[in-house]
């Protein structure tokens, strides 16, 4: 089951890491595009309290780190 799993991703812990990533923007998009489509009262405020605008440059720092981590990690396995 391990290896399927780790196939699927081609044993990349940088695809892992975009996969994830993606997967983030695709909830929170349907998020956004849901409250606005139901008129769900509190889902946008909500997710600025999460996501607080001010804090963004510093969300896209820490994805850019953690995504040169995950690919030095997959460099080094293929150095190997």
């Amino acid at each position: 089951m391990c290896e399927r799993i780790k196939a699927w991703f081609k044993h990349s812990a940088t695809i892992l890491w975009a996969r994830i990533v993606g997967l983030g923007g695709l909830v929170f998009a349907a998020l956004e595009a849901t409250a606005d489509l139901f008129e769900l009262p509190g889902i946008r405020e909500n997710t600025q309290l999460l996501l607080d605008p001010r804090y963004v440059p510093y969300y896209i720092i820490a994805i850019a780190l953690v995504t040169e981590l995950a690919r030095r990690r997959t460099l080094k396995k293929d150095a190997d």
